[in-house]
């Protein structure tokens, strides 16, 4: 039976004695059964050439109640498992039969099953649904509840099902076999019976159809099993939630009283709106006060501030919140940005020759992940309950520390230095590359980012923050700030905001954290505008064809243009390692010869990621030149992306009513000097100049 079996019932291990007691054949079908997700079964429908002697089995097993009849209780849900010809036929028959009442049932057979379904609910005829033909040749499982039990304590979840294990066999699904340390979940029986009731009763009431009244509600209330052990009073708490807004629709006054004895912030925060309508305005100041002074969470207090602020019209901030006012700055970014909000920051940076990285959760989720490696996946007891499992049941429950504190404080207490902690981060990185985690993920760059981090950051304030993280992981492994900088050899990070952002209360409690422990964190607004000093990197190109995915690039012109000036320029041919078509070479002039000896788009990828970094990427028509340069760089498995600018877009959208947007028509409706059409760096230069006759439109509109 394994780790679990402290937590089975004399009931428990007797249906697992009675199960290993049947033939294989009968445990086939039971498992049969059971994969199918329904307590209702057809024996006749069963056709398995695994399973012998079908007929027979089945025979025996509703003989020894493996299944029995189907119940009246469980009518609702066995309607709505059938077919719609089942479901007609069993009007047909309540409407024909002797013990069927008047009126009749009327239906189309032309409507949906819903509403057939809906036909027999709503009437009055339901126990007589028993005695149909249809329902006499289904059966139902009478094993749901130890089934169920079983697939909790393995799975921790009633989604999950056998069908996993055959998923895994046939390696459809992944597993982290490697890391899974196959333990029972619960302490004891009885804490696992507590969480099984208390997650089985909140999956009911969240699938109810319709509203409970309210004497039902008060007797759930008053018959809740108690609560044992940490995941039942966390379910205990969920179905008492549900069960106090159901009842505010039928009883708002006892309904507060439940919400008031709830201790999460979720139901504090419902009391404090409900007691508000009611009109208990003193009762509900006091507390919010109580809620600022010593808070359940961080998104309590931002909501008992609000609240304060909007309906009292009182000050009372914390000390947050005043210095996320202090500390936050506005930025003109060029709306090119616009979609990639954080990547235009970090390019304003970059012009300014200060060191900027997109590093939110990442940096910090790496950083604990590699730190505590050992501690979170390999320490007996915790880790992976089982190989289906994604996130160890000691970060899942908010336990971390509270069950590993001895390991957590001598690792910590080990790290007395920044290159001991360097080291540590790289004997754990190099030990455990690529295995899957939920934690973080696996970059190339990730050593080099931490190193970046501790160098410039004061020891302790890491470990400090290290540790608060094991302590609450489930607030502080995400809402970090989006970017990490460092100017003037002196870090800081920033939480970016465009217009109509708001910062999330979760963003909040980690600004928080990392304020306290010394860190610079700012908060830079975002405002748009048209930056007449945006780099823009003008790109053409020539190809074998127009398919990225299937032709290669032959040659390639960039024009860097800042405030409508050429500053630099860069081209090459590109030795595209086919040959290239001769109604391709008649184009653009470029021959199998002239590219013989050119440089392989590997060759130049340095120089043109290089080249066109923190600017604007701009062709004409760029989705064609953007997606060739972005294929070449994915053949080489690196990543190239920037913010574009198609000037075929823009020049429609300033410039209406032309007779045509191609590049050529364009260059000679204006004017534009063209040395020679289809190659790289003529026609780059031209889309240039549109470029420039763009953005003169663009900063013109913006000034009215």
């Amino acid at each position: 039976m394994g780790p679990c079996e402290v937590l089975l019932s004399s009931a428990d291990k007797q249906f697992i004695h009675d199960f290993m007691g049947l033939s294989k054949s009968q445990q086939c079908l039971i498992v049969r059964f059971i994969n199918r997700k329904s307590i209702f079964v057809k024996p006749t429908s069963y056709t398995y050439e695994e399973v012998e002697d079908i007929s027979a089995n089945f025979k025996f097993l509703f003989q020894q109640r493996w299944f029995k009849p189907l119940e009246s209780s469980k009518v609702s849900t066995f309607i709505e498992h059938l077919t719609k010809g089942e479901i007609i036929q069993i009007i047909d028959e309540l409407n024909e039969t002797g013990f069927t009442e008047k009126p009749a049932l009327v239906y189309k057979k032309s409507q949906a099953k819903s509403i057939l379904v809906t036909c027999i609910l709503e009437s009055s005829k339901l126990d007589a649904v028993v005695s149909s033909s249809v329902a006499q040749s289904y059966w139902q499982g009478n094993f749901e509840t130890h089934i169920s039990y079983f697939l909790y304590l393995y799975f921790g979840n009633f989604r999950s099902t056998l069908n996993q294990f055959s998923m895994r066999d046939l390696g459809v699904m992944r597993t982290r076999k490697e890391q899974a340390q196959v333990m029972a979940r619960f302490a004891d029986i009885d804490s696992a019976k507590s969480a099984f009731d208390l997650h089985s009763l909140y999956n009911e009431l969240r699938a109810q159809r319709h509203p409970l009244n309210r004497s039902l509600i008060l007797n759930n209330l008053e018959s809740l099993p108690r609560p044992i052990g940490a995941k039942a009073n966390e379910l205990d708490a969920k179905v008492k939630f549900l069960l106090a807004c159901e009842l505010l629709k039928e009883d708002a006054i006892h309904a507060i009283d439940v919400l008031k004895t709830i201790n999460t912030g979720v139901a504090q925060e419902k009391w404090a709106r409900e007691a508000y309508k009611l009109g208990l305005t003193d009762e509900v100041e006091t507390e919010l006060n109580r809620m600022i002074d010593a808070p359940l969470s961080e998104d309590l207090l931002a909501f008992a501030e609000d609240f304060l602020a909007r309906k009292y019209h009182k000050k009372r901030t914390s000390v947050l919140t005043d210095m996320l006012r202090e500390n936050s700055q506005t930025l003109l970014i060029d709306e090119m940005h616009k979609g990639a909000v954080e990547r235009g920051v970090v390019a304003y940076y970059e012009q300014r020759e200060c060191k900027a990285y997109r590093t939110e959760n990442e940096i910090w989720r790496a950083l604990f992940g590699l730190y505590f490696w050992h501690e979170i996946y390999e320490l007996e007891g915790l880790g992976l309950t089982n190989e289906f499992e994604h996130v160890p049941s000691s970060l899942k429950t908010n336990q971390f520390y509270e069950l590993a504190s001895v390991h957590i404080d001598m690792r910590l207490n080990s790290t007395d230095s920044k290159a001991k902690l360097i080291q540590q981060l790289s004997l754990s990185a190099a030990t455990y590359y690529g295995q899957s985690n939920i934690i973080f993920r696996w970059r190339k760059n990730i050593l080099e980012r931490l190193i970046l981090l501790i160098n410039h950051s004061n020891l302790d304030a890491l470990l400090s923050l290290l540790k608060a993280m094991t302590q609450d992981w489930k607030n502080l492994s995400d809402g970090f700030p989006d970017l990490m900088l460092i100017e003037n050899e002196r870090l800081r990070f920033e939480e970016v905001k465009s217009e109509g952002d708001q910062l999330r209360r979760n963003q909040l409690l980690s600004i928080q954290k990392l304020q306290s422990l010394g860190f610079d964190v700012r908060i830079t607004n975002v405002n748009w505008t048209i930056d007449p000093m945006q780099p823009y990197a003008v790109v053409d190109i020539e190809t074998t064809g127009g398919r990225a995915q299937h032709h290669r690039i032959t040659e390639v012109g960039i024009v860097k243009m800042i405030g409508g000036e050429v500053v630099a320029q860069w081209q090459s041919l590109i030795n595209p390692q086919r040959r290239i078509p001769q109604n391709i070479t008649a184009l653009t002039g470029i021959n199998n010869n002239m590219v013989a000896d050119a440089p392989l788009f590997a060759e130049v990828a340095d120089a043109i990621d290089e080249f066109t970094n923190g600017c604007v990427f701009v062709a004409h028509n760029v989705n064609f030149d953007y997606g060739f340069i972005k294929e070449e760089f994915t053949r080489l498995e690196r990543h190239y992306r920037r913010p574009k600018l198609c000037t075929v877009r823009e020049m429609r959208k300033y410039y209406k009513g032309l007779p045509s947007y191609s590049l050529a028509n364009l260059t000679r409706h204006f004017g534009i000097d063209m040395q020679r059409h289809h190659r790289a760096m003529s026609d780059a230069i031209a889309a240039g100049e549109l470029l420039n006759m763009v953005n003169e439109k663009r900063l013109n509109n913006n000034k009215s």
